[in-house]
């Protein structure tokens, strides 16, 4: 008896402890590209998104290594150019899609 207590005590740890990590990736997991999945892209849209995404890739994994300062302005630089692609690329109805899920998205972090 004492060994199934100890064996279900050990699996309630396990499970709980598994659903704090799919929380916590989650938690990571709410940028731009999330979003942009709930446009409605069109495949020349995303292909062109996918092709920025490629190119920047390098640069914005040295940015990651960066401190501070540093690090903010050189991943400001690619955001801005990734929001004039944006403007460029996306519909009247998308860019406002867009506006109210970040507005929303930037509403759950403030909570």
């Amino acid at each position: 008896m004492s060994k199934f207590v100890i064996f279900t005590v050990a699996t309630l740890i396990t499970i709980h402890i598994a659903q704090g990590a799919d929380e916590n990736k989650k938690k990571g997991k709410g940028g731009i590209q999330v979003l942009l999945t709930q446009l409605d892209l069109t495949p020349e849209q995303q292909k062109k998104i996918d092709e920025f995404n490629k190119a920047h890739q390098e640069k914005y994994d040295q940015a990651r290594k960066l401190k501070g300062d540093a690090r903010k302005a050189k991943l400001r630089e690619i955001t801005v150019a990734r929001n004039a692609l944006l403007d460029e690329l996306l519909t009247g109805e998308q860019q406002t899609k867009l506006k109210e899920l970040k507005a929303a998205k930037k509403g759950k972090k403030e909570k």
